[in-house]
């Protein structure tokens, strides 16, 4: 790839190194407390956040202590009927010791999973002792088998065990995954491992959520009104006959709600050689209400931000009826090789940009290849 070399630019590779790990912490804890796996939040911190069961146990839990004193330094040892995120016996324990002890033990519990989990998705392995490793290939596809598509993904990441295991007995499932999640990949070259093309795909993601939405495209019950469906016609059949020069954009369910397009990256940019998905979600407000436009594909950008989001006045207060999909995705394709600094989704990007510009290219294209490329890079068996 042009400008890439090590001779042709001298790269700081600690700053490109410093950048890209600042794209994958987590906004909350700064990934104090585990990967954050490329998401603006962890999994810990989305625990505690989010979780309404977990936040009705704390709260039951303060109500049932208020204006109870135990005399808890809080320098004691743990309780030994909790060890390790397991339960042990508590035969000897007093009923009411038990009821009381229950939420706090769920939350340790919990936390306990999680950073195991956090050990499993960043590095798999394989354990002897954990009981689902005991069971034997024939059980384990059995439950498999009621899994979708996007769920034996999933399950695949957990252990080298179950990958193997998937990937020898189930191999057709991955081509398919590939092709109705992502139906604008096309390699350029003949495919083996469909496992592994699924994850280079998910690799390069900014937002896993967003996957999951393109992939169970859900849609809400209500009726269509058939200005929305008119516009929406014509506007693919033009995407279909004369669509703009490097910009691919197709529907992926019957109600025209989620769509994915490709931007090719422009010629002379950093971005130029990258393929960069997109997911577009239109609403049943259509015309009258903008679409919902992100990037799929990570990209170095001062007006795009690390979840996807895409810092463009036309897509939120300064939309107008006479702009389409494609004109959306064109002004999109344009802001690549013309960011806007004044205003951004990053701005320590846009400092890069503006006072290191030879560093913001080389970290551009750097994740360009790395994320961007997944036509024609190969990938490991």
């Amino acid at each position: 790839m042009a400008g890439c070399s090590r001779d042709s630019h001298n790269i700081d590779s600690d700053n490109i190194q410093t950048n890209f790990q600042r794209s994958s912490c987590c906004y909350v804890c700064n990934g104090y407390y585990g990967s954050c796996f490329d998401e603006q939040i962890c999994q810990t911190c989305h625990l505690f956040l989010f979780s309404e069961e977990l936040t009705q146990a704390v709260q039951e839990d303060v109500h049932n202590t208020m204006g109870v004193e135990d005399g808890d330094s809080g320098n004691d040892e743990p309780a030994e009927i909790f060890y390790n995120g397991f339960q042990r016996p508590v035969q000897d324990v007093p009923l009411d010791a038990r009821e009381q002890a229950a939420p706090s033990q769920d939350l340790a519990r919990r936390i306990q999973l999680l950073s195991e989990l956090s050990a499993i998705r960043s590095e798999p392995f394989d354990d002897d002792s954990d009981y689902f490793q005991e069971l034997p290939p024939e059980v384990l596809l059995t439950v498999f088998s009621y899994l979708d598509d996007f769920s034996l993904w999933c399950v695949s990441k957990v252990c080298t065990r179950w990958n193997q295991l998937l990937r020898s007995h189930i191999p057709q499932t991955w081509r398919r995954f590939v092709v109705n999640c992502w139906p604008l990949y096309q390699p350029l070259k003949p495919v083996d491992d469909w496992l592994s093309v699924s994850s280079a795909l998910f690799a390069s993601s900014s937002c896993l959520l967003c996957i999951r939405r393109m992939y169970y495209r859900p849609h809400a019950e209500c009726q269509e009104n058939s200005w929305r469906r008119r516009r929406l016609r014509h506007e693919v059949k033009n995407l279909k006959t004369d669509p703009p020069e490097g910009i691919r954009a197709i529907s992926l369910d019957n109600h025209w709600c989620h769509w994915q397009a490709t931007i090719l990256g422009p010629a002379g940019s950093p971005f130029e050689g990258g393929k960069f998905f997109l997911y577009i979600q239109i609403p049943y407000g259509y015309p009258m209400t903008p679409p919902v436009v992100r990037f799929l594909t990570k990209i170095f950008h001062p007006n795009i931000s690390r979840h996807g989001d895409i810092g463009i006045d036309s897509l939120h207060y300064n939309w107008s009826l006479a702009l389409t999909i494609a004109k959306v995705l064109i002004s999109i394709q344009s802001l690549l090789t013309d960011p806007f600094c004044d205003v951004c989704m990053e701005p320590d990007i846009a400092r890069l940009y503006n006072n290191d510009r030879q560093t913001y290219n080389t970290i551009a294209r750097y994740w360009t290849h790395r994320f961007a490329m997944n036509d024609i890079l190969t990938w490991p068996n």
